[in-house]
């Protein structure tokens, strides 16, 4: 009995000591996020219902017609999950086969088909949710997909995008930066052209073409994204045709060459928002076709992704890998930005966690704000603006 108490009293003080040790000074929430406005999702149900280690980092997100919020995971392996904003926690849902990465490729049709884009194997994935509620959680086991095959032979899918009024699905691959579509209505795949013929000029390690990570339909049906040095592409509606446009993405001089969109948002007004490689936000409007640079929000390149809030405002993160991720809010009215500051969330006296790596970004239909972390062991943040 006495070792019993002994063992129990060591325990209480190792943990008392590992939690102080591990909590920051109040005076640190000054920097970051209100805690009132934070909160963090294990990936499932923890110790043990989650998904592993190396597999966790997000990298996709994106809202269903009814209000789920379902996201992708890279890594070893490539998971899917769900969060139901009624309920709160975090459902995974099965390892994706053949898939190691879905990056900016999860995207949901008008009937709430959840279609992904894989990587390397460049198969375009269905699953259809059932009874997402009563799902028994067997961290994993393969999801239940149809494949649909290659859209390009020999290409990866970076990004995907919907337009879920004439159930189209458009895609880019990687490395030779082909875009596609995929009809919904005949399961079939048709290459529309190339953004990126030639690699910028650099060191050897400057491989990979210049192209978008995301991809964007406006509200008529024109799909837009960038390619080689900075331009704009567009897929116009009326013809079917992929066109380079005469208007240019804002770049530091003498950057051109490797400038890219990292992220879309399409605005409640029509417009088109975006966030670049080097850290700018712009304005594209795609009636116009002009685009206004509105400066950068932080002194970081990268702008990892944008959405909407219900207040009007615009909230995104920048920063890349070797930083830290920071919060910023545009309040297109006034031209505003604010800074919000670190991705950190506080629960004294239980833990605390920051997200140095951000990798997706979208916001439900009641504008909370989710934030999908891309690191070795990840959480799901919700923000509420």
């Amino acid at each position: 009995m006495r070792l019993l108490l002994s063992t129990l009293l060591f325990v209480l003080v190792l943990s008392s000591a590992i939690g102080a040790e591990g909590q920051r000074d109040p005076a640190y929430d000054y920097v970051v996020v209100p805690q009132t406005r934070i909160d963090a999702r294990d990936l499932g149900y923890s110790p043990v219902d989650l998904i592993p280690n190396g597999e966790s980092g997000i990298t996709s997100l994106s809202v269903a017609p009814n209000g789920d919020v379902f996201g992708a995971t890279s890594g070893i392996r490539s998971h899917l999950f769900m969060i139901n904003p009624q309920h709160g926690y975090v459902v995974p849902l099965g390892v994706i086969p053949g898939a190691q990465a879905i990056t900016q490729a999860v995207v949901i049709s008008a009937a709430g088909t959840v279609f992904l884009g894989a990587s390397p194997t460049g198969h375009l994935l269905e699953y259809v949710p059932r009874d997402l509620d009563n799902l028994q959680i067997e961290i994993g086991r393969p999801l239940t997909v149809v494949d649909h095959g290659t859209a390009i032979p020999g290409e990866s899918i970076a990004a995907l995008t919907i337009d879920r009024q004439r159930n189209v699905i458009y895609g880019l691959t990687k490395p030779n930066a082909h875009l596609f579509k995929f009809s919904l209505a005949d399961n079939k795949f048709t290459d529309l052209g190339i953004l990126a013929r030639n690699r910028p000029p650099g060191e050897k390690f400057e491989h990979e073409k210049t192209m978008s990570r995301m991809l964007t339909v406006d509200t008529d049906g024109n799909v837009f994204a960038s390619g080689e040095d900075a331009a704009i592409y567009r897929v116009a509606i009326a013809t079917g045709a992929l066109e380079k446009l005469a208007i240019h993405l804002p770049a530091i001089p003498g950057r051109e060459p490797y400038t890219k969109v990292d992220a879309f948002l399409l605005d409640q007004s029509g417009m088109i928002y975006g966030g670049t490689s080097d850290g700018y936000l712009f304005r594209l409007d795609p009636v116009k076709l002009t685009i206004v640079n509105l400066g950068k929000p932080l002194n970081q390149y990268h702008i990892a992704g944008l959405a909407s809030g219900s207040n009007g405002k615009l909230y995104g993160v920048g920063g890349d890998a070797p930083e830290m991720a920071r919060m910023f809010s545009f309040d297109p009215s006034a031209g505003i930005y604010d800074l919000l500051g670190f991705v950190d969330v506080n629960r004294r006296p239980y833990y605390t966690w920051q997200a140095y790596v951000v990798g997706a970004i979208v916001s439900d239909q009641k504008g909370t704000v989710y934030l999908g972390e891309n690191e070795r062991i990840s959480k799901l943040y919700l923000f509420y603006p």
